[in-house]
Parts: structure tokens; C-alpha cells; sequence
């Protein structure tokens, strides 16, 4: 039995610069963020993408306890 391609949950991705707008924060900010344990996937060397779930939940759990 196969799964279809359409119905698996897709995850949104960020890149820092949509990450800092939404979050009305400064890149430099975004960074701190990362070096302190927010989820990342890196592609590359130099490419970042922030999976958008997994972030929020990271943020929830270090600003709301």
C-alpha cells in the first residue's frame, strides 16, 4: 500500500530574514536565537531554513515558563 504524495503534512519553512519580519526582531537577533538552540535545517554551508512549528514551540517553551 502506498501513501500518497498529497496527503502528507508538509512543513513550512523560514528563512531567517522571514523569520526576523514576522517576528519583528533584527537578524542579528534571529542568529543569537539559533546559537541558543532554535531548530534549524541547514542546506549548505550558508543556506538556513527555520521549520515554522518547531520554532514557535521552541519560543513558547523559552519565554513562557
Amino acid at each position: 500500500m502506498s501513501t500518497n504524495v498529497c496527503s502528507r503534512k508538509r512543513t513550512k519553512y523560514w528563512t531567517v530574514k522571514q523569520y526576523a519580519e514576522e517576528y519583528n526582531i533584527t537578524v542579528q537577533q534571529v542568529y543569537k536565537l539559533i546559537k541558543d538552540g532554535l531548530p534549524i535545517l541547514k542546506l549548505g554551508s550558508a543556506c538556513i531554513r527555520i521549520p515554522v512549528e518547531e520554532a514557535e514551540e521552541f519560543i513558547k517553551q523559552r519565554f513562557n515558563s
